[in-house]
């Protein structure tokens, strides 16, 4: 099947690293329970029409912190950006506001556990840093309940 007669209206179309922080310890964790806690928020920063496209940038933002004990472990702090268009033909602004606070989040969570799942590899955390995978819509309630 031609490829181009199954694509979506909403395409993804780069991300950064828009700020990172890594602080870690060392830690007897052997033996002892390892207790991380995550905490996430986004942020729509850009959203509107180009020529003939719709153009959005959203930010997922990831705090993470572990401790043994009292002792903390870890600490990360974790901006990821994105950067995606949408058919004008096919979507109303609206929708694409939509499939950024959902699409694009998801698309974000996946590319920041990766990231991390590296970046702490390679700083010495063992085992390194696993994102749990999150449930968007509950984060996108929670959003709109706050507001």
């Amino acid at each position: 099947m031609d490829g181009k007669e199954i694509n979506a209206d909403f395409q993804f179309l780069g991300n950064r690293v828009s700020s990172f922080s890594l602080e870690t310890k060392i830690v007897d964790t052997k033996g002892k329970r390892v207790s991380p806690v995550f905490e996430y928020d986004y942020s729509i920063t850009e959203c509107g029409k180009t020529n003939d496209k719709y153009f959005g940038v959203v930010q997922l933002k990831i705090n993470g912190r572990a401790k043994v004990g009292k002792a903390n472990l870890f600490k990360i702090d974790l901006i990821m950006e994105g950067a995606f268009v949408g058919n004008q033909k096919a979507l109303t602004i609206e929708q694409f506001e939509k499939m950024l606070e959902q699409n694009g989040i998801a698309t974000l969570s996946h590319i920041s556990r990766s990231f991390l799942l590296s970046v702490t590899s390679q700083s010495g955390i063992n085992p390194p840093v696993r994102l749990p995978m999150i449930n968007i819509i509950a984060l996108n309630e929670k959003k709109k309940k706050e507001k």
